[in-house]
Formats: C-alpha cells, structure tokens, sequence
C-alpha cells in the first residue's frame, strides 16, 4: 500500500502548492540513535560495477565483515537475490537474514527507503526514486526497485513522492531538525526546475520535520554530489560531529568551512545553538589508494554500538573511536578494516539503513 505525497512533479516545476493529506503527517523519522528493529543492508551482485572478480569477492568480504559485526547487536536483512542466498549464509552465519530482493549494487542507504513512526506505533517509509545518484551509475534497474520491495517484504504503507534523492543526502535528529546540501538535492539530475521552497516543504511534510537547514555541498566531484554523511553527521540535536583534514585547502574543505559557519549562526528546530566535535581525518591509511575515502563522519549508529572504519593510520583512527566514544558514551565503539567499501566511493554508514523500532 502507498500514498502519493505530490499531485505530480509538473506542480512543483511550476511553483503550485503540494497539497498534503493530514494522516500522513502524523509520520516522523526518529534519529538513527533510537532504537531499532534491525539493519539493512544489500548484497551487491552486477559484475558490470565491479569488472574485476577477484576485487569483487574481497568488497563481498568487506560487506559481510560489517554485516556479522552488527548481528550481535541487532538482525540484518541483506537484500539479495535468490541465488546469493547460499553465500551469504556461508559468509554471514549467524542474525544476518537474506531477503528475497534483487540488488545491483550494496549501498543500501541510498537505495532503500527512509524510514519513518507515527505517534500510534505504525511503521511506514518513504520512497525517494533512486536514480543512479543522477544517472552516473548502470546498471541499477533492480536498485531502483529496492525501496518499493522492502515496504512490500514488510507490509508497511510507501510514502511516495516526486522528489528524488538518497538516505545519505539526509542527516535528522529525530526532534524536528533535517540538514541536507543543496548540490544534492537541488540539483537537475535529481529535481530539475524545483524551487528550495517547496522541496523543504515536502520534506517536512515526508520526514515530520519542523526546521530544514540548507547547507552547501560540492557538486559534480564525486557520484553522490556530496551527500551530507561523508563529512557532517547530527550526533543528537544540537551536536554535530564533522571529520576533514588539516591543512586541506580543496573545495571540499571550503564548504566543509562554509557548512560550520552556517551553522555557527543558526540554531536546530527547538532552538538550541549546535555545538561542532571535529574529527581529524586519516592522512596515512595503510591502504594507499587514491581512491580510499578517509573521513570518520561515515559511521553507523546500531543498539549498543557505533562502528567505525579503521584505515591503518594509527593517531587518526585512535582519535576517531576516542572521541566517538565520548560522543556515544553508552555504546560500544567498534573500528572495522572494511576499506574495500570505502574505496568504491562510500561507507559504512552508505551500506546500512536502520528500521527503527515501533
């Protein structure tokens, strides 16, 4: 079952009003620190992204290495065709749970829905009409189906919407406060023609959220146009945690820059001030691909737990889990050598999507 949000796409184009149903507006999505039914993950199978085999068995590695860290904390669904079943059972022996979902690719948390709670304890979910991160990524027929069979495989109502976008474009801290870049979601790979305004009033609307704080980004300098959890994460309301580089003088860290100035003036929907937590990046990973993301800000946050890349570079990722651990004080910190997921251009937290508890 489903509720289109949007009358249509053309409306917003041209600037008319979304009218919007008031049951739905009864759903909000609850921080990724609340607690959760489980993880889900996707079991990527397209040899067509990962031409060599030998290096696509080691990100299958990787992957399931993340996914049996998490089972003791919580179940993991892995979305996956049927004919991976057998290997992933083999990898992920215990809590990991295949699921009968064809995937392209692993990255779950922008391929799958966003979930979302009504105050009654219904559990629906939004589905933002993944598209490739703009159409850079084929093949992705199955992905682009990911979000409408998990709703289906859990019986829960789909909220539909004109907009497209990723999980990882969106950072809420489940009090009324979403931060998100405008070089992701403004952008006419995704949402030609679509005013700032409307989009931040269907995103209120589709998350439940009061206050929508619009932050730069940097677009057309890597796949996702800079989704927001590869450098700023909202802790909880009011705290974010940010990861750059010393002496980094790209555009990334300018509008890594522009984003905490931005903040440094604005206060969340409640009305608090944000306080900054900076965590240096890696500079000297033991894996010395150019390709390798070195940020810490891609964690993910389970029950009881928060796991975090370890990229071989002693100081930084001593730092990293110290000050993560001062952020999560009632969690364990796990740091986890899954640097094959990093180098394809995302993390831990980009191949996880939480379903939270209802």
């Amino acid at each position: 079952m489903h509720r289109r949000t949007l009358l249509q796409a053309a409306a917003m184009t041209m600037g008319i009003g979304i009218a919007h149903s008031k049951s739905q507006a009864a759903f909000s999505a609850p921080a990724e620190e609340a607690l959760h039914a489980a993880t889900w993950m996707a079991w990527p199978h397209s040899r067509e992204i990962y031409p060599d085999i030998g290096y696509f068995e080691e990100v299958k590695l990787h992957l399931s290495r993340l996914a049996n860290a998490i089972s003791p904390f919580e179940p993991v669904f892995m979305a996956a065709r049927d004919e991976d079943f057998t290997e992933i059972k083999n990898l992920c022996p215990d809590r990991v749970f295949p699921v009968a979902i064809p995937t392209n690719d692993m990255w779950m948390r922008d391929t799958g829905p966003v979930f979302v709670t009504s105050r009654s304890g219904q559990l629906a979910a939004v589905d933002f009409n993944f598209n490739g991160w703009g159409n850079k990524q084929q093949p992705r027929a199955n992905d682009a189906a990911v979000a409408r069979k998990v709703c289906e495989h859990l019986n829960i109502e789909r909220l539909e919407t004109a907009l497209v976008g990723e999980g990882g474009g969106l950072e809420y801290d489940g009090q009324g406060t979403l931060l998100l870049t405008d070089s992701c979601w403004l952008n006419d790979n995704r949402n030609p023609g679509v005013s700032k305004a409307d989009m931040t009033a269907e995103l209120q609307h589709l998350l439940g959220v009061e206050k929508v704080i619009w932050l730069p980004g940097v677009k057309g300098q890597d796949i996702t146009d800079g989704h927001i959890d590869g450098a700023l994460r909202l802790v909880r309301p009011g705290l974010v945690m940010t990861s750059g580089f010393a002496g980094d003088d790209t555009l990334w860290s300018d509008v890594l820059r522009e984003s905490k100035a931005i903040l440094a003036r604005e206060t969340d929907a409640k009305g608090r001030r944000f306080k900054v937590v900076d965590v240096p990046g890696a500079l000297d990973p033991a894996n010395p691909s150019e390709a390798l993301f070195t940020g810490y800000a891609n964690y993910y946050v389970a029950n009881g737990a928060v796991f975090t890349p370890r990229f071989g570079d002693a100081p930084a990722d001593a730092i990293a889990q110290d000050r993560l651990a001062k952020l999560y004080p009632s969690r364990h910190v796990i740091p986890l050598d899954v640097d094959r997921i990093y180098e394809c251009g995302g993390g831990i937290h980009c191949v996880t999507q939480q379903q939270p508890a209802v």
